[in-house]
């Protein structure tokens, strides 16, 4: 089977319309979608693509694809030390927390570096299927089925639901149901609807929208290397003025003025205030004649003293 040339975009896409077909019977039942569930869900992918010309047999391996990282994510945030980052959407551990992650599962290694930007809206699929078996809220034997929830006079009678949407409308009711993988998924779920309502995004005449998330884990490691250098130039600058401040040293010049024939003591003292400045230190070593050194600093003191030295 040749690979299609999958983007985040046909990714995001096949979510949002799988997505819509979940919580009907007849397109996805306990175990697993159905013949004509992937019928549908074809016909519906190829009509928001038409240019992409995918195959069942594509659309299949790519959602087991996205299904299994989906999972690997979620039970590795679960873990104690590990982070997320809602931005990046990136996992965040230190390296021997990755060790043991990697290892425990080997689809995690590409998501050290790599984002995944559909984690909230495959939680949406996935999580708020009661045919995953991801959340087991109560069983659905004792629940009515939707069609036959009575209906709200004078107000007529509502379309029926699903039996998945009923078991959400009544966990609902009973009790606010927060994941401890993510968001409410029934917040997150509307959220994602009303998100695909609004067509975040488009392919058509104007080119589809170049997604950014897929670039964050490169713009990442980019970023890394940038700081790397940064931080090389600066330990190389520091030690680069602490060579300068040692060969510039308030001792050295104090030795130097010692060695010098022709200075009183009081002249010496005030050479002890001249050697506070840096820039002082500096012209004073860096004269490499000694004649012109002492005349130097012979003018210091008489100008530091008020010509009174």
């Amino acid at each position: 089977m040749s690979r299609a040339a999958w983007n985040y975009n046909y990714e995001k896409g096949l979510v949002h319309v799988m997505r819509d077909h979940v919580n009907i019977p007849m397109f996805r039942g306990q175990n697993g979608w159905t013949v004509e569930g992937w019928r549908s869900i074809l016909e519906k992918f190829n009509q928001q693509f038409p240019s992409a010309h995918f195959t069942k047999g594509q659309l299949q391996e790519k959602e087991k694809e996205l299904n299994g990282s989906w999972k690997a994510i979620r039970d590795a945030r679960k873990e104690s030390g590990v982070g997320w980052n809602d931005l990046l959407s990136m996992i965040i551990a230190e390296p021997e927390k990755w060790k043991k992650l990697v290892n425990d599962n080997a689809k995690l290694a590409r998501f050290q570096k790599k984002p995944f930007p559909l984690y909230d809206d495959c939680t949406s699929l996935y999580a708020g299927s009661v045919a995953t078996g991801e959340l087991n809220f109560t069983s659905t034997g004792h629940l009515a089925p939707a069609a036959q929830l009575p209906a709200a006079a004078p107000q007529p009678p509502p379309a029926p639901l699903p039996p998945a949407a009923a078991l959400s409308e009544r966990s609902a009711r009973s009790a606010s149901f927060t994941s401890l993988d993510g968001p409410d998924i029934t917040s997150a779920h509307n959220e994602a609807q009303s998100a695909h309502s609004n067509q975040d995004f488009v392919e058509g005449a104007s080119g589809r929208r170049k997604c950014k998330q897929s670039h964050i884990g490169s713009a990442i490691e980019d970023y890394v290397q940038y700081k790397k250098k940064q931080t090389g130039k600066t330990i190389e600058a520091l030690e680069e003025r602490k060579k300068k401040e040692e060969a510039f040293s308030v001792p050295k010049c104090l030795d130097e003025m010692d060695a010098m024939d022709g200075l009183t003591d009081v002249e010496k003292s005030y050479g002890m205030d001249i050697f506070k400045s840096e820039i002082d230190r500096e012209v004073f070593m860096n004269m490499k004649n000694k004649n012109v050194r002492f005349i130097w600093l012979k003018r210091q003191i008489s100008a530091l003293g008020g010509g009174n030295v």
